[in-house]
């Protein structure tokens, strides 16, 4: 469709470009079913049906320096990362940051040197941490808000 005042159709182009890029984007971030509407709901202003399906994992601002990341958990079974969730979102402190936990999978394996142990928590940036001495099997480490970025995400600014 193109608009009697598009007479170049340059208008229409720049939509259906935008709307391509809606599609694979929430094709890819979602992995949901999206449908393009009939010529009859276009007209009135809707270009999609989404059934967006996913699972959430939410996670707490402990601090706004770092995130922390379980690859195992306290009783040394996997950690949150490896979940059945398929996004996980970090509160950070004017909202939330939220990703697919495959993508974090991936960034967290390539940051952090999984060679190295250390026994502190402010030593964690890019390492394992343990906390072994207390008890617990757990296995952390952390990373930068910025990390998140690298990857694709969705900000979601709180309201409240």
């Amino acid at each position: 469709y193109r608009n009697k005042f598009d007479p170049t159709g340059r208008g229409s182009e720049q939509g259906f470009k935008a709307e391509d890029l809606f599609k694979s984007n929430v094709d890819y971030f979602f992995e949901s079913d999206i449908v393009k509407a009939n010529f009859q709901e276009e007209l009135k202003h809707i270009d999609f049906h989404c059934d967006i399906n996913f699972k959430v994992d939410v996670k707490a601002v402990k601090d706004s320096k770092t995130i922390w990341i379980e690859f195992k958990n306290v009783q040394g079974k996997k950690g949150w990362l490896y979940g059945d969730c398929t996004h996980i979102a970090f509160e950070r402190p004017k909202g939330f940051i939220l990703v697919k936990r495959e993508d974090l999978v991936d960034l967290c394996d390539k940051l952090v040197d999984k060679t190295v142990i250390v026994d502190t928590a402010k030593d964690s940036l890019y390492k394992l941490y343990s906390r072994t001495k207390w008890g617990r099997q757990d296995l952390l480490t952390t990373i930068l808000p910025k990390d998140l970025l690298t990857i694709p995400y969705i900000s979601i600014k709180k309201h409240k």
